[in-house]
């Protein structure tokens, strides 16, 4: 439990550090949007290959096209192609250098009416391109100069995209920062007609900008602006009228940004990697030109000094290259999805005969704690939100981000039900706890999110019950009234893993820790190596504040159970990835508790030691430890450490969000699983 021996005491200016700890966390993590993604494990393809700067990349016939300079004094262009098996690029064929293509900056690639033109920045700043003659055995004609009347030279790369019939460039000049765009007409033999570069309104970057077809009416510009802030601007072609700048809000890149529209012609996919020394990859899909500060980062094996590439493959895929930070090109395959609709999407469980024994959900620990509405036990003035709070979306928002496993406790405070995190089942007997979202409204969410997803199934589990605080019959008579019974499971299994999907599609699974409970509405759930209860939960928490304890503990538990040939029947293989503060950490950090009778040089000590011993709030530790989940579990599955009889149903985490749904829906596309519809 996060608090065991409470001290009465306080740190002034905690409130501050805790307020900047929360920015930073909102900058990392994503909030609740109508899209999201899953992203496959990057492979490397063409292991001869060595590229310093971004790849270009072209989906076109069930075949993924690259590009890419080579790293190395020569400054040659190459060209490979892969085939795509189920939306993935795999087997890539060997890599053939296009003759005469000399540059210092990345290629483009583009297709036009059937034809496929690789582009480049030659040394002297002139625009070069090649037709690729033949897809089968790539073949190349003669290298083209694009005919762009007056003398300017350019530099740092450049983004091509097709327009109704044409092509829309956009590049750098080789001073300033001044940005160019032009479009390109045929001219009947594969060549362009010549055209004019102009400037782009307002831009003005030291990287070069991209761009992307938005309609049949508007391409979209994107760039690194001023203090690398990612801005963009939208140009009518038809009507020849450029749209005001605009900014994602907090985004900041070292590098030009990728941009693509994933289908949806109201959504944008921005992709780019961190700005100065922050090699991480991070992206967002958003669907309008409103600014919030809501990001995903991508797990930490994403790494580049340089941008990354996109194509789409269809309304629902697209594929990424980019350049790692060993030189290594990487491509990746992702989907677009919606998270409140991710299992109709992906798994379809109305026609289904699959079991929640076949898939893997997300899952939300202490999920109701997103909210401290009021504190109790003992010493109720050492508890405040980071001690206390495991999550920053309330349960709506994590429905809505694609959670469909949530860990409930329930209290009772001022005569009304809500969810509670404290250090006993009791409140009165703890020593310190938090109530966090009325139960009303946890449960009026729930209805609300099934009635509109018929397909979506919820698993939500409640324990740790005290009868004198809250009655049981209280509380399940208050669970049927607000959600109903029409959307609740009633079990007519002993065990879930004899239950179809089918059965559960758009219904929540009230599951209770309470042995020899008779009321079908509410099956029995328990943790524990051996069970008769509808859920048996294996699992093992860690009960630690150190990253490196939590990963021995998993890596040993799922190395237990892959040797275990007596998993049962109704085993729900859990992994719980929580670190939890240390007795001392709890009511040190960020305490709010004023106490006069503590000497100010006290106070300053305490201040002292929270930043020596480098304390953190829960949702802090939480952060840190989900950077590492997708990293390590890759690893345990490759190790065969996690294989097909120990994998996890449900991923349970601190901080749920869109990230672990993208994980989730990543591990199902793999052999591990093999369970999307």
């Amino acid at each position: 439990m996060y608090l065991q021996k409470p001290i009465k005491y306080t740190v002034k200016f905690c409130k501050r550090i805790h307020i900047l700890l929360i920015f930073t966390a909102i900058l990392g993590h994503s909030f609740v949007s109508g899209q999201g993604l899953s992203f496959t494990q990057p492979m490397a393809v063409f292991s001869d290959a060595k590229s310093d700067r971004e790849p270009a990349i072209m989906n076109w016939r069930n075949e993924a096209f690259l590009a890419w300079k080579q790293a190395g004094p020569e400054e040659s262009i190459w060209f490979g192609k892969m085939e795509n098996k189920g939306n993935t690029p795999v087997a890539a064929s060997a890599a053939n250098k296009v003759p005469g293509a000399n540059t210092n900056f990345a290629p483009s690639l583009v297709l036009l009416n059937g034809t496929n033109y690789v582009f480049w920045i030659n040394p002297d700043g002139r625009i070069q391109y090649v037709v690729v003659e033949n897809s089968q055995t790539p073949a190349f004609s003669t290298v083209y100069e694009l005919p762009l009347t007056g003398s300017e030279k350019f530099s740092q790369g450049l983004s091509i995209t097709s327009f109704d019939n044409r092509l829309i460039l956009a590049t750098h000049t080789d001073r300033r920062d001044e940005l160019f765009y032009a479009v390109l007409e045929q001219a009947g033999d594969g060549r362009f007609k010549e055209t004019v570069a102009e400037k782009i309104p307002n831009a003005r970057s030291k990287n070069y900008p991209r761009v992307v077809t938005l309609n049949k009416q508007q391409v979209r510009f994107c760039w690194t602006g001023k203090g690398d802030l990612i801005q963009f601007a939208d140009f009518d072609l038809l009507g020849n009228i450029w749209s005001p700048v605009h900014h994602l809000t907090n985004k900041v890149t070292a590098a030009s940004p990728a941009i693509q529209q994933p289908g949806n012609e109201h959504a944008v996919l921005y992709i780019w990697r961190g700005n100065r020394k922050d090699t991480r990859m991070y992206y967002k899909l958003s669907e309008n030109l409103e600014s919030n500060p809501g990001q995903s980062e991508l797990p930490v094996y994403f790494s580049s000094s340089y941008s990354a590439a996109l194509s789409k493959t269809d309304n629902n895929h697209l594929v990424m290259a980019y350049t790692s930070l060993e030189g290594k090109l990487m491509v990746s395959s992702l989907i677009n999805y919606q998270p409140a609709k991710w299992m109709e999407q992906m798994i379809g469980p109305a026609g289904s005969n699959k079991t929640l024994k076949d898939i893997v959900i997300p899952g939300s620990h202490d999920a109701g704690m997103s909210v401290l509405t009021a504190t109790g036990g003992q010493q109720k003035g050492t508890i405040n939100d980071c001690n206390t709070l495991t999550q920053k979306l309330n349960i709506a928002q994590q429905l809505n981000a694609g959670i469909r496993m949530f860990d409930f406790r329930a209290g009772t405070y001022n005569k009304l039900l809500y969810t509670k995190h404290a250090s006993s089942d009791c409140m009165e007997d703890a020593l310190g706890g938090g109530y966090g979202e009325r139960l009303f409204t946890v449960a009026s969410a729930i209805k609300q999110f099934l009635a509109t997803n018929r397909e979506e199934i919820v698993l939500a589990t409640f324990s740790h019950f005290c009868e004198k605080e809250t009655p049981l019959q209280t509380l399940k008579d208050s669970l049927v009234q607000w959600i109903g019974s029409d959307l609740i499971y009633t079990a007519t299994k002993s065990t879930y893993d004899q239950v179809p999907l089918s059965e559960l599609a758009g219904k929540v699974i009230l599951s209770f820790e309470v042995p020899l409970n008779p009321d079908n509405r509410f099956p029995t759930c328990s943790i524990a190596d051996q069970s008769a209860a509808f859920i048996n939960f294996r699992r093992a928490y860690a009960a630690t504040n150190n990253l490196n304890n939590l990963l021995d503990k998993e890596k040993a538990f799922f190395t237990a159970l892959s040797s275990d040939s007596a998993l049962a029947k109704n085993d729900m293989i859990r992994l719980d990835w929580q670190l939890t503060q240390s007795n001392d950490e709890a009511p040190v950090i960020c305490n709010e508790f004023e106490d006069d009778k503590i000497n100010p040089l006290v106070n300053g000590v305490l201040l002292l030691t929270n930043v020596i011993r480098k304390n953190k709030s829960i949702i802090n530790h939480a952060i840190g430890a989900n950077a590492v989940l997708p990293v390590k579990l890759n690893e345990w599955i490759s190790d065969g450490i996690i294989n097909k009889q120990n994998k996890p149903h449900i991923l349970y985490v601190d901080v749920a969000g869109t990230w672990i749904t993208d994980y989730c829906i990543n591990l199902l596309r793999s052999d591990l699983y093999n369970s999307l519809k």
